[in-house]
C-alpha cells in the first residue's frame, strides 16, 4: 500500500492488520492522509484516454499507471455504475447492452453507437477474463494503492425516457418500476426520474447490488457510497422527514453489516466511506443523517462536496465543527466542473481549492472525475489558453502537487468563491452574487502562509454585472491599481454574459493574510451593483517554473 509522507504509518497499518486478525475492532488512524482518485467507470470503459479505441487490459493498466506512477495518489476508486452496471450482474444489464439487437435509438444511429460501444468494450475485456472494475482495481493494488469500489447511489444521467436513447436503461429495475420514481421535477436535471428511497423495494434493490459487488471483488480495501451522484433521494421538501432519514440510516446500517460480514470472511477490514453534501444542513435536507451514521460507527471516513459545478471554497472547518467527531477523517471532494458547464477549473484554481481545503483542516483530497483524456490525446503535452498563463488541462504532473500543503508551497494559485449558482438545491457557503448598495463584503480564504512565502504579485479579479465605478479594499486597505490587460492575459473574460465586466487589480502583498481576507466593495449609486465573481491569484514566479494559473 502506498502511504505518503511518514514511514511509521506503514508500521501502524501492519499492527492494525494483526489486531483485526485477532478479532479486534481498531479503526484506521485519522492521520492516514489520502489523495483519492475517482474514475467514473464510463471514462475507463469508454477508453476515452486512448481515443475510444477497442479496449484492452493493457489500456486499463496504462490508465491506472498514469494516475499511480510517481504521484501522491494513495487510493484508487473505480465506479461500478448505479442501475446501469459495468459488470455482469443479476440485477441489471451491462451498460450499453442492446439486448441482442432488440433495443435501439430509432433514427439516431450516432447515439446508438455511442451507447453500445460501452457494451462492446465490456465484451472485449470479458474475452480477456476480466471486467473494467476487476482490471483497474487489480492494477491499482499492483501499484501499491488502496482499491475502492465507489457506487453511485442514485445516478440519474439517463433517467428521462423522453430524451435518452432506451439502450441506456434497457431491461433494468429503474425502467420496470416507474412507480418508484420521485416524479418531482423541481429539484434539478432529471430529478423526476430519480428513484425514491422511501420505498423499501428501492432500498432492497440497492443493497442487493452492493452486496453482490462486495462478494464479487475480493481485492477491495473499501467501498464508497457516493450520495452526490445524484443528490436526489426523496421528494423535495420531504427529504428531511424523520421516516426518510430513518430509512436511509437503516440502509447504511444494512450495508455496514454486509461490509463487516465480508471483512470477517476475508480476514481484513474493508472500509466504508461516504461522499455527501458539504454542509450539515444540506445533508439533513436530503435525508442523510451523517451525524447519526458516525455515532453508530457505520462510516470510516467522509468526503464532502457539491454537485458537478463544484465549490472552490468549501467550508471544511465549519463542517468539521458541526460534525464534532475529531476521530473521523474528513476529505474534500474537488470536482471537475467550473463556473459554467464546460468552463473547467484551471490548474491554478485546483491548487487554490486544495490549499483552501487542507489549510482549513481537511484530512485529504478526493479528486472526482479528474480526467486525463485531453492530456493523453494531446501527446501528453500541456495546452495553454490565450495569453500563455492559464492551463485548464488536467495532467498527471498535478497529481504530484495536490496531495499536501508542502508540495503546493510557492506554486501559482487562484483562490475563488462559488458564484452562488445552486444545483439540486444544495446550500453553498458563499456571499455571491453580492448586491452592493453602500458597502458589501466577500470574505475569501487563502491557505498559503503568505508572510513566510511572500508572492511576487497578488492579483484581485472581480466580475460585475455591468461596467461601473466602485471602490474596493482588502483587509481595510484600498486597492487602486488596475491592470486591465490582465483580464485577457489570465483568461478571465471567459463566460462573460450581457453587460458583465471583468476587472483586475494589483494588490500589495502585505495587504493579504493567511486565512480569511475581507474584500470590501463600496458603491454609492442608487441602482445597485452585483458582484458575480471574486478571485485572488498568487503569483510566485514564471508559469514554467511555478505552475500555470
Amino acid at each position: 500500500m502506498k502511504i505518503p509522507h511518514h514511514a511509521n504509518r506503514i508500521l501502524f497499518f501492519v499492527i492494525v492488520s494483526v489486531l483485526f486478525a485477532c478479532n479486534q475492532t481498531e479503526q484506521p488512524k485519522k492521520d492516514f492522509h489520502r489523495l483519492i482518485h475517482n474514475n467514473d467507470g464510463t471514462d475507463m470503459l469508454g477508453n476515452r484516454w486512448f481515443g475510444q479505441r477497442p479496449i484492452t487490459v493493457a489500456d486499463v493498466n496504462a490508465c491506472v499507471d498514469m494516475v499511480a506512477d510517481g504521484t501522491q495518489v494513495t487510493t484508487y476508486m473505480m465506479c461500478s455504475g448505479s442501475d446501469f452496471l459495468y459488470y455482469r450482474s443479476k440485477y441489471g444489464p451491462v451498460i450499453g447492452d442492446d439486448l441482442n439487437g432488440t433495443i435501439n435509438c430509432g433514427k439516431d444511429t450516432t447515439a446508438y453507437k455511442e451507447a453500445h460501444r460501452y457494451y462492446l468494450h465490456h465484451l472485449a475485456l470479458e474475452k480477456e477474463g476480466t471486467d473494467v472494475i476487476a482490471a483497474s482495481l487489480n492494477r491499482a493494488k499492483e501499484k501499491g494503492l488502496e482499491a475502492f469500489i465507489t457506487y453511485r447511489m442514485n445516478d440519474i444521467h439517463f433517467a428521462d425516457t423522453t430524451e435518452v436513447c432506451p439502450i441506456w436503461y434497457a431491461g433494468g429495475f429503474w425502467r420496470a418500476h416507474p412507480e418508484y420514481w420521485t416524479h418531482d421535477t423541481a429539484q434539478g436535471w432529471h430529478s423526476g426520474g430519480a428513484l425514491d428511497f422511501l420505498h423499501q423495494e428501492v432500498r432492497d434493490h440497492k443493497l442487493a447490488i452492493i452486496s453482490e459487488q462486495l462478494d464479487k471483488y475480493d481485492m477491495i480495501d473499501g467501498f464508497d457510497l457516493d450520495f452526490m451522484r445524484f443528490i436526489v433521494y426523496f421528494k423535495g421538501s420531504e427529504g428531511a422527514k424523520k421516516e426518510n432519514t430513518e430509512a436511509m440510516t437503516q440502509l447504511v446500517k444494512n450495508i455496514k453489516a454486509k461490509v463487516d460480514e465480508v471483512s470477517a470472511k476475508r480476514g481484513k477490514k474493508i472500509l466504508l466511506s461516504v461522499r455527501v453534501p458539504s454542509s450539515m444542513e444540506s445533508c439533513r435536507e436530503k435525508g442523510l443523517d451523517v451525524k447519526d451514521w458516525i455515532r453508530l460507527g457505520l462510516v470510516d471516513f467522509v468526503s464532502i462536496g457539491v454537485h458537478w459545478r463544484g465549490d472552490p471554497a468549501i467550508s471544511v472547518a465549519k463542517f468539521k465543527k458541526e460534525l464534532n467527531e475529531p476521530s473521523v477523517p474528513i476529505y474534500v471532494s474537488v470536482d471537475d466542473g467550473g463556473y459554467r458547464p464546460r468552463e473547467f477549473y484551471s490548474q491554478g484554481m485546483h491548487r487554490g481549492m486544495v490549499s483552501h481545503a487542507l489549510a482549513q483542516g481537511a484530512d485529504g483530497i478526493y479528486l472526482f472525475n479528474y480526467y486525463l483524456t485531453e492530456y493523453n490525446m494531446n501527446n501528453k503535452q500541456l495546452q495553454t489558453e490565450p495569453g500563455g498563463q492559464v492551463c485548464r488541462m488536467r495532467a498527471p504532473e498535478m497529481l504530484k502537487e495536490l496531495g499536501s500543503l508542502e508540495t503546493l508551497r510557492k506554486r501559482n494559485k487562484v483562490y475563488c468563491l462559488s458564484d452562488g449558482v445552486r444545483e439540486y438545491n444544495l446550500i453553498l457557503d458563499t456571499p455571491l452574487p453580492l448586491k452592493v448598495s453602500g458597502n458589501g463584503v466577500a470574505p475569501i480564504y487563502i491557505g498559503d502562509d503568505v508572510k513566510t512565502d511572500r508572492p511576487e504579485e497578488v492579483i484581485l479579479f472581480v466580475r460585475t454585472n455591468r461596467p461601473v465605478d466602485f471602490k474596493v479594499q482588502i483587509n481595510g486597505k484600498s486597492v487602486d491599481q488596475q491592470r486591465p490587460e490582465y483580464v485577457a492575459l489570465y483568461d478571465k473574460a471567459l463566460g462573460l454574459e450581457n453587460k458583465d465586466t471583468e476587472y483586475a487589480f494589483v494588490v500589495p502583498a502585505e495587504s493579504i493574510t493567511q486565512g480569511f481576507n475581507q474584500v470590501m466593495f463600496n458603491y454609492d449609486g442608487s441602482d445597485g451593483l452585483v458582484v458575480k465573481r471574486v478571485e485572488i491569484a498568487l503569483k510566485y514566479g514564471d508559469v514554467e517554473t511555478h505552475g500555470y494559473f
